[in-house]
């Protein structure tokens, strides 16, 4: 993680969630940063070092049409990826999280597409 994401000194005093864009997939670190954007793994370090509890990941580029970028993703179980409409409450941000690991059971075609995107063989 650069400077400019890595060390801004903020932590979780001033809260429990961040909101952190994840504009691409880890393996793409090199274009994300230099379109000023961060990847899923790098927005996923914020979150851990600044001490969240919960972390939600949004503004995907437009490659992630039907699912979230992500396939080859280590994502801990505090993160979930946000979708338009998406209601997140004190009460329902673990669930949220939680199904985030069932993605490619509920999606599996819209899952299969992406990991051919992505350049990964089942």
């Amino acid at each position: 993680i650069n400077a400019e994401y890595g060390s801004s000194g903020i932590n979780a005093e001033y809260g429990d969630v961040l909101i952190h864009e994840a504009t691409h997939q880890s393996s793409l670190a090199e274009q994300s940063a230099a379109k000023k954007h961060t990847t899923v793994s790098q927005a996923v370090e914020v979150g851990r070092r600044m001490g969240a509890a919960y972390t939600i990941l949004t503004h995907f580029s437009l490659r992630y049409q039907k699912l979230p970028p992500i396939v080859g993703e280590e994502v801990p179980g505090n993160v979930a990826f946000a979708h338009d409409m998406m209601r997140v409450t004190q009460g329902n941000i673990g669930e949220w999280c939680r199904a985030t690991a069932h993605l490619p059971t509920l999606f599996p075609e819209h899952y299969k597409d992406l990991m051919k995107q992505c350049g990964i063989k089942e």
